[in-house]
């Protein structure tokens, strides 16, 4: 076992100690719908451990809105994105009733969103594109070798490409940046990636990087970050679902001299 004396809190923005809610960072959600409700409360919950000050979440309908304000009072619901500026944006997770992307420098695509993308990302824009290989593949790409996948499907969009699942691969058009050896099967559940939506959406809105590079240096210690907690999470329960995430990031970023 290896003693990491917590690397991990160090992937969070550092926050100025004169800073507010603000200047750590704005987040949009647009996650959840009548059927897959959850999806919102999960997301929400992944981005509040991920370093942002200020989560709004877009209340498209009843159910996913109640629920993540009776879970986060702290989280706050806008109606429409009109005359609101925020630093990233996560949409879709849950299949959220959305027929385009939003106007976000910074976006980060899952789920039903993913279905909306049929040209490259604008040339300033920082696309982060996170499917599961059973998506990849509806997106036209060939998961059988998945490092050319992701490799294939992030030059064609001109995008940052996280292709989840065993061994997740963190892909620009300029080459594999990242590939996860921490996490396993254990992860192969309902819900977690929502999680990891969350979480990957608040540090990319907290550190607001400028370029695909910088962008996918955080989004690789984003998974970092949800598979050493997922790690330290099977210590003590066993099998693993996704609300554990939740409960575990926060714990896995507070400890010192972790060994995993």
């Amino acid at each position: 076992m290896a003693t990491i004396n917590n690397k991990f809190r160090a992937y969070l923005y550092q926050r100025d100690s004169f800073g507010n809610k603000y200047t750590s960072g704005r987040l949009l959600i647009d996650a959840g719908s009548q059927n897959f409700p959850g999806a919102a409360v999960l997301t929400v919950g992944g981005a509040r451990r991920g370093g942002s000050g200020y989560i709004n979440y877009l209340s498209r309908e009843s159910l996913p809105t109640d629920l993540v304000l009776r879970a986060y009072p702290d989280v706050v619901p806008l109606q429409s994105l009109e005359s609101v500026h925020v630093d990233a944006a996560v949409v879709g997770p849950g299949s959220p009733n959305l027929s385009q992307l939003p106007e976000c420098r910074r976006l980060i695509i899952d789920g039903g969103a993913l279905a909306l993308i049929t040209e490259p990302a604008p040339t300033d824009a920082i696309w982060i594109l996170t499917p599961h290989e059973g998506e990849i593949k509806k997106m036209g790409f060939d998961p059988g070798d998945r490092q050319s996948c992701a490799l294939n499907a992030a030059r064609a969009f001109n995008a940052i490409v996280l292709l989840k699942g065993r061994a997740s691969i963190v892909a620009t058009p300029a080459g594999i940046t990242f590939i996860d050896q921490v996490a396993g099967s254990e992860l192969s559940t309902a819900g977690t990636g929502d999680v990891l939506a969350g979480l990957i959406g608040s540090m990319i809105a907290s550190h607001r990087p400028d370029s695909l590079e910088s962008g996918a240096e955080i989004l690789a210690h984003g998974v970092e970050i949800f598979s050493a907690a997922a790690q330290s999470a099977l210590k003590r329960r066993i099998p693993l679902v996704a609300t554990d995430l939740i409960e575990e990031i926060p714990t896995l970023l507070a400890q010192e001299g972790t060994s995993l």
